[in-house]
């Protein structure tokens, strides 16, 4: 398990990295494309499964995430950190709790990691465009 954080945060922190080369709009770009990514593994996961319920599920919460994380692209990446943060959160009840589709015992925990650290990041960015008077961090 240890090694599995380990790895979604050094994830995040190169993400991070990266990230903080780009120009603003790419930045929001990349955050939004990297939750479409996120969300889908459990959407792609699920529809490799045969139980329909579980796929109305993670393909309910994709949506949700992802219009989230549009609020995000449009006014505030406030927003994409916090469907990061959810997404953690739903990251937490497939490995404790077993909810939604199977994506290994690995992935959730990776997954946790990586968002948690990211959403952090993000809301950072949010917390220092807000200062300047920008919608978005540039």
């Amino acid at each position: 398990m240890a090694l599995w954080i380990t790895v979604g945060v050094v994830a995040a922190c190169l993400t991070a990295a990266l990230a903080s080369r780009m120009p603003g709009s790419r930045k929001r770009d990349l955050y939004t494309v990297l939750m479409s990514v996120t969300a889908a593994v459990y959407v792609g996961t699920a529809l490799a499964g045969s139980d329909v319920k579980t796929l109305v599920i993670e393909t309910g919460i994709a949506v949700v995430l992802l219009s989230v994380t549009l609020a995000g692209q449009w006014r505030s990446v406030r927003y994409t950190a916090i469907a990061f943060f959810v997404h953690g959160a739903w990251d937490i009840l497939h490995s404790a709790k077993g909810m939604g589709a199977n994506a290994g015992s690995s992935y959730p925990i990776f997954c946790v990691a990586y968002d948690w650290v990211i959403a952090c990041f993000i809301w950072y960015l949010g917390t220092t465009s807000s200062r300047s008077g920008a919608v978005h961090p540039e």
